[in-house]
């Protein structure tokens, strides 16, 4: 992990790739690729990123700028998108394809800055020693990478320079609507340009910003930053230091070039249903396939956990909920989590159309040789099963040993098999 020297001025960046899997698609594809520019997005083609064109099923996940300005978002029903713009070009995602540019991209990010935090498949953070020899002028040191990408990629990305991260993130955001594509944030603009901000602007507060807004009456950045510290503690518990510090522009989180190989503190795993699913057995069913996966990669690490979660989403992605609990042991297999899960879901479930179910496991302590015994079952044999299961499925692929319940028309694992992240390969 690398920190600040107190001895330099640093600058950091953000660089975000603008809608990276469309922008992927289109680059990628000869009947598109020699009609666009660099200075001008509308040259993109009207094209979506979603689900499964021939089934019309699925989720919008990216969509290029000419389709955005026709009303398309992510997130958007296929179906819906279709309805509004039926002559958009749609297109199943390619995961592979992303993942692989987006580790040259990153490459790319890290022999320009040296001091390069991966953050997302399409984002980075990078810091520059300023003033310096190897970079005299930050804005024209983001240019000649925004330069870079789009001649190696044919992707269009912007960039966001402020005094820390947290910062350089709001600085990416303003980048967006800047035709240079480059925006660089100093101290002197806490006050005069992030006060100004919304705060359901402000990065990282999710359901905290309406939090404030509706118990605070904070309505801007520079509200948050004049409410007492203490009082944001009172409601936020250790958030509201973070909370307070951000709207004052602070942050002290360093570039962490090793970041995507912290280890874990949880395992999860989450999948988009490709209709709403209404009935509990159902649910269910698609629950436990979840928690396989989960418990398999707790045991490929050597781990087990204390506390199991469940959330579902609702039809259109529109409420949901997401609960926890906590047990007496840490377990590594779906027997031992199902019924604490189908608790939470027997508890908290209203009824409504769910299309995505996520579950996990968390508090994790590693796995010891020894066991604890069972008058009621046979410990021994099920570890002994878990690791044939495990050893069966990483030689033959998910699909040569499955659940019988996996069978059954609310099943997805034979159709995840197929997909890398969620999405086709």
């Amino acid at each position: 992990m690398v920190g600040r020297d107190p001895g330099v001025t640093w600058v950091y960046g953000l660089v975000d790739m603008q809608s990276f899997y469309a922008s992927v698609e289109a680059a990628s594809r000869p009947e598109f690729a020699g009609h666009r520019r660099e200075d001008d997005d509308k040259t993109d083609p009207l094209l979506i990123v979603a689900g499964d064109p021939e089934r019309r099923s699925g989720i919008v996940l990216a969509a290029t700028p000419p389709a955005k300005a026709a009303g398309l978002s992510t997130a958007m029903n296929l179906g819906e998108a279709l309805r509004m713009c039926p002559k958009a070009v749609v297109v199943k995602p390619r995961m592979r394809l992303y993942l692989e540019t987006s580790a040259r991209i990153h490459y790319t990010i890290r022999q320009m800055f040296p001091l390069h935090e991966p953050f997302s498949v399409d984002e980075a953070f990078f810091a520059l020693p300023y003033p310096s020899a190897l970079f005299p002028d930050p804005i024209a040191a983001s240019r000649r990478l925004k330069e870079t990408i789009w001649d190696l990629f044919r992707i269009r990305c912007r960039v966001g320079l402020a005094p820390n991260k947290w910062m350089a993130k709001m600085a990416n955001r303003a980048a967006k609507k800047e035709p240079s594509g480059v925006v660089w944030w100093t101290e002197k603009d806490v006050s005069s340009r992030l006060h100004s901000l919304s705060v359901y602007e402000m990065w990282g507060l999710k359901r905290r910003a309406e939090i404030l807004d509706r118990e605070f009456g904070a309505t801007t950045i520079g509200d948050v930053a004049a409410i007492p510290e203490w009082r944001l503690r009172r409601r936020f518990g250790v958030w509201g230091t973070i909370i307070h510090r951000w709207s004052h522009g602070l942050d002290d989180s360093p570039i962490d070039p090793n970041a995507f190989a912290a280890p874990n503190k949880g395992f999860s795993h989450r999948i988009t249903l490709p209709r709403d699913f209404s009935e509990r057995e159902d649910i269910a069913v698609v629950t436990l396939e979840l928690l396989d996966e989960v418990c398999a990669r707790l045991r490929s690490v050597r781990q087990k956990g204390r506390r199991v979660g469940l959330s579902l989403t609702y039809a259109r992605f529109e409420g949901g909920f997401s609960r926890t609990k906590t047990l007496g042991r840490a377990f590594n297999a779906a027997e031992d989590f199902y019924p604490h899960v189908i608790q939470l879901l027997d508890r908290w479930w209203d009824g409504s159309g769910v299309r995505a179910v996520s579950v996990g496991v968390d508090l994790l302590e590693p796995e010891s040789d020894t066991m604890q015994l069972s008058l009621f079952k046979d410990v021994a044999k099920r570890r002994r099963l878990s690791e044939v299961y495990d050893q069966v499925r990483a030689r033959f692929g998910e699909t040569s040993i499955m659940r019988a319940a996996s069978l059954l028309p609310a099943g997805q694992l034979r159709d995840r098999s197929q997909k890398i992240g969620g999405h086709f390969m």
